[in-house]
Parts: C-alpha cells; structure tokens; sequence
C-alpha cells in the first residue's frame, strides 16, 4: 500500500508540475506578444533579413542537397501583423539559429552555434508548420518552430527537474514546490528562449544516469 500510495503522489506531482509549466509558458508568451505589439523592441535585429548567400544553404540542404529556403520572403502575406510580431520576437541568439535554419553557414561568426537546434527547427518548419508559411512567411515559421520547440523542451525540462529533485532531495514535496518555483520565477522568459533545447537534454541524460 505504500509503494502504492507513493506512486499516486508522484503521478499526482507530475500531472502538476506539467500544468504548471504550460500554463505559465502560455502566460509568458502571451505577455510577450502583449508587449511588443504595444512596445518597439529594443534590439531591432529581427527585422534584418537579407537574401541568403548564393554559395550557401538551408541547414536541411546541406544534407539534402536542396535550398527551401533559397529566396526571401515575398509578403504580403495573409496575416502580416502575425508575421511581424513573430518576426520581431526573434532577437538576441534566435537571430543566428533561424539564419542558419534558412541559409546554412554563411559567416564564420555563425560557427559559434551548433547545428542541432537550426535542424530541428527547420524540420518543424518543412513538416508541421509548413501549412502556415502563406499566411505568415517563411521566417516567421522559422521563428515559430524554434519557440514551439523550446517551449516544448520546457515542459519536459520541468518533467526531468521534478524527477530529479525527488531522487536527489528524498522529499517529493520539496521537489515539487522546486519544480514550481522553477516554472514561475521572473527569470523563466530566458526558458523559452530557442537555445533552451539543450539544456532540456541535459537534464534528460543526467536523470537516465542517476536511474
């Protein structure tokens, strides 16, 4: 009965943990585009861009030997406020690993940031977004499938963390109001940023270590 009954505790703490964590990413994103439809951002990079080099590819093509995304965008689009507070939400990293999803390697600055994120973007985009490039534009989708994936990886992180504290901790309770302050903490924008996938995996590959 004990073994039973902590079982249901956890289960129970996990289907918390996940709610927690996709409500409070669905607040943030709703806040963040609250703000910049309101607001003019403060790094204006996302709005820069230029045609791909004519010697490069997509990240995808390098490997399939096509270029999907060989020409620019070619608005206007069916819902071009969309597209722009898409757009205008990548900044900072977000601009090279959507840059590389759509043209490759063109720069040797673009060296700094490792291809697995750009790759899955770009499948996200190829595949399952795909359906919305006319209405909003390649780029956007681009920008899109970065952050779907890295809120997705989020969740799954806040999974991992939860299991982790419980094993680490011995006191489900403390990992789970852990986990929360994890999920809610002011800080937790910089979570959904599109480099936020690998840090999901490393709390995966510790967890399967520690089992």
């Amino acid at each position: 009965m004990a073994g039973k009954s902590t079982a249901d505790l956890h289960y129970n703490h996990t289907r918390l943990v996940l709610k927690y964590a996709v409500i409070s990413r669905l607040v943030l994103i709703s806040l963040i585009v609250l703000w910049r439809s309101m607001l003019s951002p403060y790094d204006t990079s996302g709005s820069i861009n230029p045609s791909c080099l004519s010697n490069t590819t997509s990240i995808i093509g390098l490997f399939s030997g096509s270029n999907f995304y060989s020409k620019p965008d070619s608005p206007p689009f069916l819902l071009p406020r969309l597209a722009s507070v898409i757009e205008d939400s990548i900044v900072w990293d977000s601009v090279y690993f959507v840059r590389i999803a759509q043209c490759g390697y063109e720069y040797e600055q673009n060296y700094a940031f490792f291809p697995l994120i750009p790759i899955c973007i770009s499948l996200l985009s190829r595949t399952v977004l795909a359906p919305l490039i006319p209405f909003i534009g390649q780029r956007a989708v681009l920008g899109l499938s970065g952050y779907v994936l890295n809120n997705f990886a989020f969740v799954l992180a806040s999974f991992y963390l939860y299991r982790l504290s419980a094993i680490i901790l011995k006191d489900s309770e403390v990992a789970l109001r852990a986990t929360i302050l994890f999920c809610l903490n002011p800080a937790s924008i910089f979570y959904s940023s599109m480099y936020f996938l690998l840090s999901c995996l490393a709390f995966a590959s510790y967890y399967e270590d520690l089992l």
